[in-house]
């Protein structure tokens, strides 16, 4: 990643792996359907049976485990010093830079099967009104405590730099 001069790197991340606990599971019953598919077809059927049994396993594989991974890889959240830039995407690429100036408010929401984990979405509202939400965030409370003073910081000023007498 490029910075800007003056920018530092704070943090990047991607989202908790607890989103991969699905894609195990889905591997294990996966593997265990396929042994037990091979192993019923009858020795005159194995010919094509087994061939698509395989195929049939290698298609969920690729669906329910590489696919998520894959995405999960491939999604990327990035907290610099003036900006908050994600990426996401396989083949296709989608991402977004938003200047920390330009937030109003910074917000954080766990729901219950975050709790254990520790991780959660982060709210961002642009002055504009605009909402962008980072699902699945690790370490949430410390995301949103960076993300929080980092705003502060970089906050226009509303107050004159010398004040009237």
């Amino acid at each position: 990643m490029k910075l800007n001069q003056g920018e530092e790197l704070v943090t990047t991340t991607r989202p908790h792996a607890r989103v991969l606990i699905w894609p195990v599971v889905a591997l294990l019953i996966i593997s265990a359907l396929a042994g037990v598919g091979l192993a019923v077809v009858s020795e005159d059927d194995r010919q094509w049976g087994h061939p698509v049994v395989a195929g049939v396993g290698v298609a969920l594989v690729l669906l329910l485990v590489v696919n998520p991974l894959a995405r999960w890889a491939s999604t990327s959240t990035t907290l610099t010093t003036q900006r908050l830039r994600t990426r996401s995407g396989i083949l296709g690429r989608t991402g977004h830079d938003l200047p920390l100036n330009r937030v109003v408010d910074v917000t954080y929401r766990r729901r219950p099967g975050d709790l254990g984990f520790g991780s959660g979405t982060l709210l961002l509202t642009t002055v504009a009104g605009h909402l962008l939400r980072l699902d699945n965030l690790p370490r949430i409370k410390d995301m949103y405590q960076a993300v929080s003073e980092l705003v502060a910081d970089v906050a226009p000023r509303t107050e004159p730099e010398e004040p009237w007498r």
